[in-house]
């Protein structure tokens, strides 16, 4: 399955904010982030089916380390799109809407 991110800016932008953070609270530790995000979204790409369906369509994937974050993806005929790197406990009414950007 090939692994395309629906608004790479905005997918990038929410890691890199998550990375920031994390930087900000120990030197290094977004870097840390950001090495796990990308290990995730390879393991979504190799078995995109095995993880549970959180709302409609959209699929999640927890991150190990910083367990509070998931990788939230869909997939669209034989393409895996990455919606959001997202925090749990925020609200996911936006996800909501970025996931109707797709539809």
């Amino acid at each position: 399955m090939s692994v395309v991110l629906k608004k790479p800016g905005l997918v990038e932008a929410d890691q890199l904010k998550a990375a920031n953070w994390y930087d900000r609270q120990q030197p290094g530790l977004g870097d840390d982030f950001l090495d796990e995000t990308e290990e995730v979204v390879s393991l979504v790409a190799e078995n995109a089916l095995l993880y549970a369906v959180r709302f409609d369509d959209v699929r999640c994937v927890r991150l190990r380390r910083f367990y509070k974050y998931g990788v939230y993806y869909v997939i669209r005929g034989n393409e895996l799109r990455i919606l959001a790197i997202h925090h749990g406990a925020r609200d996911s009414y936006w996800l909501r809407a970025r996931k109707k950007q797709l539809d």
